[in-house]
């Protein structure tokens, strides 16, 4: 368990967006958490703490990398070893196709974005307040 599991507080959230964003390639908090990758801009979105029975905490991180374009759209190719197939989920929807945690996840980061309270900081999906 890295340093920003074992803050609280105020002082834990710096050092979440700390971590995050140097998983990120290099950005920091002091640019608020914006970075680059492949010439697109992102943001960490979201930060989820999982817990599960018999192991230590997994974190995963969820970054925001804007809006793809109808270009971006056409541009993307799967290698088929890895991944069958993808699609483009309503809002409404998400649920259906990730369900649990991951859904919730996916969820909480764009609304914390919106209200600039990103990276939002969660536990199994749940929001810590």
């Amino acid at each position: 368990m890295d340093g920003a599991a074992r803050g609280h507080g105020a002082q834990r959230g710096l050092r979440l967006r700390r971590g995050a964003d140097q998983r990120a390639g290099g950005a920091d908090a002091a640019t608020g958490g914006a970075g680059r990758v492949g010439g697109r801009g992102f943001h960490c979105a979201a930060v989820d703490w999982g817990q599960g029975a018999g192991r230590p905490p997994l974190v995963a991180y969820l970054y925001d990398g804007g809006a793809l374009t109808a270009d971006d759209l056409k541009a993307i190719r799967l290698q088929e070893e890895e991944l069958l197939s993808w699609r483009l989920v309503p809002r409404e929807e998400l649920a259906d196709h990730l369900p649990g945690a991951p859904g919730r996840r996916v969820l909480a980061a764009p609304d914390a974005l919106a209200d600039g309270t990103g990276p939002v900081e969660l536990e199994n999906g749940h929001r810590v307040v």
